[in-house]
């Protein structure tokens, strides 16, 4: 992981946003991607973009998230997984009247939609927006921007490691999210 991070360093924010001036985007504001109907519209997030949100609407971690969903059960029946998601009421809870209700402090992943990187190498996922006209300068944030989330990824996934303790035995089906702050058992 830690070569991961250094390549990830290395990344040219400036090839990065030449590929993204090249495809073009222009966001529609159509919230398609927010919202259940046309596809998976699932946001993982960080514990400190959780802390952000908490902080920016009044509420709690509780009210605005859940484990992802998971499969892997250690010996006692406890389901382990390793990333909060935001809850949803089928579209993203914090659409309202067709806008982001928390534009300001929304999650990485929301502000560099369509995009993302893998391995360093920009992928893109399906918007209405692509092929918009966007300028040098949006484009070189949104580069910087991608940049920065694939960093915060690599870091936040390093730190779960150096945490992780492994799956122990123990209770009913209760949950457990490792993540880069350490164990969060949620008692069912």
């Amino acid at each position: 992981m830690k070569k991961s991070l250094e390549k990830a360093l290395r990344i040219d924010e400036r090839e990065i946003a030449g590929k993204i001036k090249s495809i073009g985007f222009k966001c529609q504001q159509c919230a398609k991607c927010c919202k259940e109907e046309f596809g998976d519209n699932t946001v993982a997030v960080f514990p400190f973009e959780i802390r952000r949100i908490c902080h920016e609407t009044g509420l709690n971690r509780e009210d605005i998230t859940i484990p992802a969903p998971s499969e892997d059960k250690d010996s006692g029946g406890n389901i382990h997984t390793f990333e909060w998601v935001l809850r949803k009421r089928g579209d993203c809870m914090f659409l309202m009247n067709g806008l982001c209700s928390i534009y300001r402090c929304r999650p990485h992943i929301c502000k560099t939609y369509p995009f993302y990187l893998y391995e360093g190498k920009l992928m893109v996922s399906l918007c209405d927006g692509l092929g918009g006209r966007i300028s040098s300068k949006e484009s070189l944030e949104l580069a910087r921007l991608l940049k920065e989330r694939q960093i915060i990824e690599i870091e936040e996934s390093i730190a779960l490691f150096e945490k992780f303790r492994g799956f122990e035995p123990g209770g009913n089906g209760n949950i457990c999210v490792h993540d880069s702050e350490g164990e969060h058992w949620m008692i069912r």
